[in-house]
């Protein structure tokens, strides 16, 4: 019977790396997969989607900041936003969202708000360094 045993337990160990296989690709989204497949994000050493971003600093300067997925509820995507108005830049960074959310507002490499106003305008994007360049519709 103990010879047995060793056999059982490698076979257990090849059942739980074939079942959990499926869940961490899972954790992924489809987004995050097309976006991956692109270039327009990496995984890090952890294997988290991430991109790089400009980012807003406490004194109003901007620098370059990397920015990881956040984990949340069902699959969740990564990109960078910006924040304007006529008087200039008023904030960017990293955006981390639902999936369906990103795909629906964000654009792949370009940053474009959906609409020209006045008031204040808002957009995101997908790669490195998109919103480093961002206007109006």
């Amino acid at each position: 019977i103990l010879s047995v045993v060793p056999d059982m337990m490698a076979r257990l160990a090849l059942i739980i790396v074939v079942l959990s296989a499926p869940l961490v690709a899972s954790t992924m989204g489809e987004l995050s997969q097309e976006l991956l497949s692109e270039g327009l994000v990496t995984l890090d050493a952890n294997g988290t989607p991430t991109t790089t971003c400009m980012q807003t600093q406490m004194d109003g300067s901007t620098s370059i900041t990397s920015c990881p997925q956040s984990k949340g509820f069902g699959p969740m995507g990564v990109g960078c936003f910006t924040v304007w108005n006529g008087a200039g830049l008023l904030q960017q960074g990293c955006y981390s969202s639902q999936e369906v959310a990103l795909r629906a507002q964000c654009q792949r490499r370009a940053c474009h708000s959906h609409r020209k106003t006045k008031g204040v305008n808002f957009c995101c994007c997908h790669g490195d360094l998109c919103n480093a360049n961002f206007k109006a519709a």
